[in-house]
């Protein structure tokens, strides 16, 4: 109760009351004390003692309410007469409670929580209630903002276009949001409360599985790209990533997934790659425009010479033929005086022809221009090889043949410079990937590693440098080191080679995606790729691949090391 006229708001003491058990001393500053609000109401519910906290509570610029029936004071703070706490409590003998909202002065209201308990009566008094108020307000304000704060957050989580799955420590569904329903093809209804690995979703389950294990085990993000989903319009990519969610100590922590549809944009770079691709081509169109004509050359030049010996062999098989005739119309008439004649006419045409000069010389030109022939198939078919855009999935195939393939390919632009020196092993197993767009990998490390000893060069006047293009088995990985004795890397930029539109070239030589897009391809082929270099020994860049093409096999074996 709140002051009245500049008065304590009065709580009686217990004699003034009929009936009313006399307070051990010091129990009226107990009373008083106590933060939440007391009311005893005696058997007819007549307010017999009040704290004051409970009359500030419900009996506000109401009087002195002690001695006054408890609706005529409660029924101000909203407290409905047909349903007393008290006379329930009176009636039932068992402690109830309920919320009463008292109306405030500024319009506002109160949340009061209100509860009764029957007190037994002492030396046969009659019984009495003890009323217990509690304001809430504070914790039911709290807890709509935290209903609201909910609410905001599912909203959020089912609007989100990334696919959002969560499993407990047993891998049981937890949460799957709306964009996961469209992505995926099942219902919240269908998953939440089942085992995640149980679901039937088409995907394949092995990365899936892997990313959730090995980000249990080292409590850190684990990504997964290039997931195929097959779904009912056609097959999807989806990127997904699982993230730790923590658990109290000794129980297995739970995982977030988080993915997205990233089928776009492997379209785009693919389309990227292949421009980019193309456009290495027709940088070198000029060196192999050029690598064409020499054999197409040489094969013009014996076709020519084979055209002008099958004239000479047409005008002495045409001599022979007449002496034929000649001979048989002698033999015929038994005259055989032009004998000699025509043994002279032939000899003369056999020199005229130089039958030995053309037993030699015809076979060479036949092996000639057919090899000149294998090499213009050779060059278009690493051509057409090395420009089809390839599809999306991944096969086994062979690095060195891909190499080789590279090296003819880019023969012009190194030859002037460097030699090559192969090193393939014989013995290197097929590897799972994308061969068109690792073809796209060698070919900017043999072109960059061109570049570079071009650079040392200068004036093209001093000896030529050395590329070293090798291959080996290293247990369940390959490498590929390409090796230059260009000036080697400086140090202030060894930090940004792989980075996109970086480059060292003048305007119009380089773009800048070479080494960015070398390093892309890697990365998505579960690879890695580095360089080792010094100011004046060379560089050599090593590409280490796994065998079965997983996604993160290098990192996992590093991490093992």
């Amino acid at each position: 109760m709140t002051e009245r006229e500049g008065t304590k708001p009065s709580v009686a003491p217990a004699a003034r009351v009929p009936g009313c058990i006399r307070p051990v001393a010091g129990l009226d500053d107990l009373f008083d004390a106590i933060p939440d609000g007391l009311c005893i109401l005696s058997a007819d519910l007549v307010i017999r003692r009040i704290n004051q906290a409970m009359a500030g509570l419900v009996a506000r610029d109401a009087g002195d309410p002690v001695g006054r029936h408890c609706h005529e004071i409660f029924a101000q703070a909203g407290c409905p007469d047909a349903d007393c706490l008290a006379r329930q409590a009176l009636d039932g003998g068992a402690s109830s409670a309920k919320e009463l909202f008292v109306p405030l002065p500024d319009g506002g209201s109160r949340c009061l929580e209100l509860s009764a308990t029957l007190l037994p009566g002492v030396d046969g008094a009659r019984r009495e209630v003890l009323l217990f108020a509690r304001d809430v307000s504070a914790q039911k304000a709290a807890e709509q903002g935290l209903r609201r704060a909910n609410q905001d957050i599912e909203l959020l989580l089912s609007s989100i276009g990334s696919i959002l799955v969560s499993l407990d420590g047993e891998n049981t569904v937890t949460r799957w949001n709306r964009a996961a329903e469209r992505m995926i093809g099942l219902t919240g209804g269908q998953t939440v409360g089942v085992a995640f690995f149980d679901l039937d979703i088409g995907w394949d389950w092995g990365p899936v599985m892997a990313a959730v294990a090995g980000c249990r085990r080292s409590g850190l993000p684990v990504r997964v790209d290039e997931v195929r989903l097959g779904t009912a319009g056609g097959e999807r990519f989806l990127g997904l990533t699982a993230n730790p969610v923590p658990a109290p100590e000794g129980q297995v922590p739970g995982v977030l997934i988080l993915g997205r549809d990233i089928t776009q944009i492997k379209v785009r770079e693919a389309m990227a790659t292949h421009e980019t691709k193309m456009q290495s081509i027709g940088r070198l169109a000029a060196g192999i425009a050029h690598e064409i004509n020499t054999p197409v050359q040489y094969v013009s030049y014996n076709a020519g010479f084979l055209e002008g010996a099958f004239a000479d062999l047409l005008r002495l098989i045409e001599t022979y033929r007449a002496a034929i005739g000649i001979l048989r119309q002698g033999a015929e008439s038994g005259d055989l005086r032009r004998r000699a004649e025509i043994l002279d006419v032939v000899d003369q045409a056999e020199r005229e022809a130089d039958l030995a000069y053309l037993a030699a010389e015809i076979p060479a030109a036949v092996a000639n221009s057919r090899k000149g022939l294998r090499q213009v198939a050779d060059i278009v078919r690493a051509m057409r090889q090395f420009s089809h855009p390839g599809g999306g999935e991944k096969t086994f195939f062979d690095i060195n043949a891909t190499l080789q393939d590279v090296i003819l390919v880019s023969r012009n632009a190194w030859k002037d410079v460097a030699e090559m020196v192969l090193d393939l092993d014989p013995g290197l197993p097929a590897v799972c990937g994308l061969p068109q767009e690792m073809g796209q990998v060698f070919l900017n490390l043999v072109i960059n590693a061109a570049q570079a000893i071009e650079e040392t060069r200068g004036d093209r006047v001093g000896p030529a440098g050395t590329i070293t293009v090798r291959t080996r088995r290293e247990d369940d990985f390959v490498t590929i080191n390409v090796a230059d004795t260009g000036p080697g890397i400086p140090e202030d930029i060894r930090g940004r080679v792989f980075d996109p539109f970086f480059t060292t070239k003048d305007v119009g030589k380089g773009t800048g995606q070479g080494l960015a897009l070398v390093y892309a391809v890697v990365e998505r082929h579960g690879g890695e790729v580095f360089f080792e270099t010094g100011l004046g020994r060379g560089t050599v860049f090593t590409v280490k691949l796994p065998i079965d093409g997983s996604p993160g096999s290098v990192a996992l074996s590093r991490a093992k090391e």
